[in-house]
């Protein structure tokens, strides 16, 4: 039993009328096969040698609010890489 889609929806609250507009699908988003672990722990090993890709993480993880990043570096990589590694804060910290 896997999801089918995990979208991700963001609104623009100062907006004369704001309303809900989808943003990304996840499997599209970050060229996925699926939902399933294993493309997950695949995404993962690709945010650990792909700046391009990392720093699209991070962009997304803040909605590109005003801590969006303008690069990803070794260690900006290896924080993704841990960040999504594992479901677990305790275990992300000590990666």
């Amino acid at each position: 039993m896997l999801p089918l889609a995990i979208e991700t929806w963001r609104m623009d609250v100062y907006a004369e009328s704001p309303e809900f507009v989808l943003d990304h699908e996840l499997t599209e988003y970050y060229g996925m096969s699926d939902l399933s672990p294993s493309s997950f722990d695949s995404l993962s090993n690709r945010f650990a040698v792909d700046s391009e890709l990392a720093l699209k993480y991070q962009t997304t993880k803040t909605q590109q609010g005003i801590s969006k990043p303008d690069s990803c570096d070794k260690k900006c990589r290896d924080e993704v890489y841990c960040d999504t590694q594992s479901s677990t804060y305790e275990d992300s910290r000590v990666c």
